[in-house]
């Protein structure tokens, strides 16, 4: 069994859960490319088999990746690991 923290993307080193709701888990994690801290959103495994959610959800992340306000996350990157 090993001790390494899970690697997502070959970019997201997950560190540790630091919330959760119904839809995902948040995680914190290092971005190995640029070497720094981040969020990451994981969907929960049930969901990620339906279409019509997965277009919701990434028409969500582009349109949060266009707001600027310091109350609201800033994300910087999107997708699938592994399919």
């Amino acid at each position: 069994m090993s001790n390494e923290a899970p690697l997502l993307n070959k970019r997201y080193k997950l560190l540790s859960p630091i919330g959760q709701g119904g839809m995902a888990v948040v995680h914190k994690a290092q971005d190995l490319s640029l070497g720094r801290l981040v969020a990451v959103k994981i969907l929960r495994e049930n969901l990620t088999g339906d279409p019509e959610f997965l277009a919701r959800f990434q028409q969500e992340a582009r349109a949060a990746a266009h707001l600027a306000h310091p109350n609201i996350v800033t994300v910087h990157d999107f997708g699938r690991d592994g399919g």
